[in-house]
């Protein structure tokens, strides 16, 4: 059953009991239950409460008296709840209850209690004695939207949507009465809706709040909130918008809006919402964070470094701060500042695991191979799930530095504590197979793919591993056959599928690779990486280049900071006669992606055309030098396309054919 999202101390304060009129006789106080008999049954009610209780009206209720020790004990369940002992309230309302069992208010208050420690039976018989007593009013609404949620949370929309009907229906009453109305019907009305498959409907409901209850946002945004969740982005943003509009003060609706427009691809207008927020807190730590990673995006590292600074200035002594820099600089390719903030918060905080983490990654994406395993090395095994990152990503290191043999043992311990992790398996064949012990990496891999298909996991990305370990043996169509046999026996698994596309890539079949990729996207249309190879496998071949853009193009609007994607697009463009728009997509790419032997190869190309021989020979030079991640047939293919294309602009050639 899942926790019942609102807060008891927020119920609590719902359920406030009347006060006695200053003027009037408080009732003589009635003895204290007998130990014993609180503990078998509820306490018995004073008799000289009887009368002023018992009585239930339609319409307003007339003033009525409480029980001094049913406030006593309500007022004890609100402490209690406060320190965060939600069992001792729950018994503390109990016994509120039974010296005055005729308060709705009470039992409303009780049976929220109730469903947050488990007892939901026990709270939907409580809710609905809470609106028998007193079928209008604030305790029949809260009674009401608790058993909307009990409904929800079992999986029964119409009850639970009938519930929160009665609730709108007791607001929209309340707020007639010159009473402010609870949004919270219709806030979860809306979730309701959502789950249920009814977008448009959800959003109307939370629209409806504002018309009807003239409510504070409130509803809009957490109902944007779930679709930003689940990725609806266009309605997050329309859901978000409502929400500032009706209460331009919610500094949480401002970041949330922001982040859909972030998702959108819609800078300015994220930038415009990042201020908002900033506006109403100048130490808004996201915001601050979100005008640094736009600034980023827009290639103005020196406004990054502005916005960062500002938010590194709020750190204090704790190491978050620096963590989150450090991860945009990362994310942006900018090793040298991811390194900068990683180490200023070492600085600061001594050895925090993650920032030595990122550390190391910075320094991996700076080819500092040696430097990056030395500090990846000093992640303490005691760090939880960093520590097998770390491992991981030492393992690399450690392969890139000619340490082949460090790289495959520095994973022992990673893999002793967790055998089956599919990193970490993935990480020692790779690390074995750039040993040159590619059998060993294959039967280590077969092994564990044995094991976990026999318990019924996951396994795409083992498959895939085994294929890129085929593959270094020089057995590409082995590969493609063994993926061929997995997709067949799932078929509908698509990581399994886009393997296979890159498994007959590499044996030499690239129009099966491209009617694999083509009978993934018939599965899932926004597969970008899908979207990307087919196109760039078009442009390779030199055919449709038009569908080729239109494809990459759709990929690149999925995952726009990608730079492989753009590679893509500025060989499509070369390919299609546009040198200039090829050189920037292509130089973009570069400045995205780090020196990369096929990326550099297609700027190269690119320079040549545009009568840049010194430019492509650097570019060539450049490649050369950061060769290293292909299979060994690959790379010999590639070192010899590089070495000539070196040879013919010492020749004297300016540029080669136009293709």
């Amino acid at each position: 059953m899942p926790t019942l999202h609102r807060a008891l101390a927020a119920a609590l304060m719902v359920a406030a009991l009347r006060a006695v009129p200053a003027e009037a006789a408080a009732p003589p106080p009635a003895p204290a239950p007998a130990p014993a008999a609180a503990a078998a049954k509820p306490a018995p009610r004073p008799p000289a409460d009887a009368d002023a209780v018992r009585e239930v009206r339609k319409g307003p209720p007339p003033e009525r008296y409480a029980s001094a020790r049913a406030i006593g004990h309500y007022l004890t369940a609100r402490r209690k709840a406060v320190a965060g002992d939600l069992v001792g309230a729950t018994e503390e309302l109990r016994l509120a209850v039974a010296y005055d069992d005729g308060s709705a208010e009470l039992r409303a208050a009780w049976a929220e209690a109730l469903a947050l420690t488990g007892r939901i039976e026990a709270a939907e018989g409580e809710a609905r004695r809470a609106v028998a007593l007193q079928p209008g009013g604030r305790a029949a609404s809260a009674a009401h939207v608790l058993l909307g949620r009990i409904h929800s949370a079992r999986g029964e929309p119409k009850p639970a949507l009938e519930a929160l009907a009665a609730a709108r229906a007791i607001e929209v009453g309340r707020v007639a009465a010159g009473e402010a109305g609870d949004p919270e019907p219709w806030r979860l009305a809306a979730d309701v809706l959502l789950e249920s498959g009814d977008a448009d409907g959800a959003l109307a409901m939370a629209g409806e709040a504002a018309v009807r209850i003239g409510n504070d946002g409130r509803a809009s945004r957490e109902l944007g909130r779930a679709f930003l969740e689940k990725r609806d982005l266009p309605r997050a943003e329309q859901a978000l918008r409502r929400a500032v509009e009706a209460r331009r003060g919610d500094e949480e609706a401002w970041q949330l809006l922001a982040h859909a427009q972030e998702a959108l691809e819609k800078p300015a207008e994220a930038r415009e919402s990042w201020l908002a927020a900033l506006r109403l807190d100048p130490d808004d730590a996201e915001a601050l964070l979100g005008l640094g990673r736009l600034a980023l995006r827009a290639d103005d590292a020196g406004a990054a470094r502005e916005w960062f600074g500002r938010r590194l200035r709020l750190a204090g002594d704790g190491g978050e701060p620096f963590l989150q820099v450090a991860f945009e600089w990362l994310e942006a390719h900018q090793p040298e500042e991811a390194l900068a903030a990683a180490r200023e918060g070492l600085a600061r905080t001594g050895t925090e695991p993650r920032l030595r983490l990122l550390e190391g990654l910075a320094l991996q994406e700076l080819r500092r191979w040696d430097e990056s395993a030395e500090s990846l090395r000093q992640v303490p095994a005691g760090a939880g799930d960093t520590w097998f990152s770390a491992r991981q990503a030492l393992a690399y290191s450690l392969s890139r530095a000619g340490r082949a043999g460090e790289a495959v043992s520095s994973l022992d311990g990673a893999l002793a504590a967790r055998p089956g992790d599919p990193r970490l398996v993935t990480a020692r064949a790779q690390a074995l197979s750039r040993a040159g012990r590619a059998a060993e990496a294959i039967e280590l891999l077969r092994a564990v793919l044995a094991e976990r298909e026999k318990a019924g996991e996951r396994t795409a990305e083992l498959w895939a591993s085994l294929a890129e370990a085929l593959v270094h043996a020089g057995r590409a169509e082995e590969a493609a056959a063994e993926l061929a046999r997995a997709v067949e026996a799932r078929p509908r698994e698509a990581a399994l599928r886009y393997a296979l596309a890159n498994a007959c890539e590499r044996a030499g079949r690239p129009d099966e690779a491209v009617a694999q990729m083509r009978a993934l996207l018939v599965q899932e249309p926004d597969h970008a990486e899908a979207l990307n190879f087919v196109g760039y496998t078009l442009a390779e071949q030199g055919v449709k280049l038009e569908e080729a853009e239109a494809l990459v193009r759709r990929a690149l609007a999925l995952s726009p900071r990608s730079g492989h994607m753009i590679d893509s697009l500025g060989w499509i463009r070369f390919r299609r006669g546009d040198v200039a728009g090829a050189v920037v997509l292509l130089e973009q790419a570069d400045r995205l992606i780090g020196p990369d032997a096929s990326v550099l190869e297609h700027l190269g190309d690119a320079y040549r055309a545009a009568a840049r021989p010194a430019d492509a020979a650097a570019a060539y030079r450049r490649a050369l030098k950061g060769m290293g991640e292909e299979p060994p047939a690959e790379q010999v293919a590639l070192r010899a396309s590089l070495e000539k294309k070196l040879g013919e602009l010492a020749a004297g050639e300016p540029r080669p054919v136009a293709r």
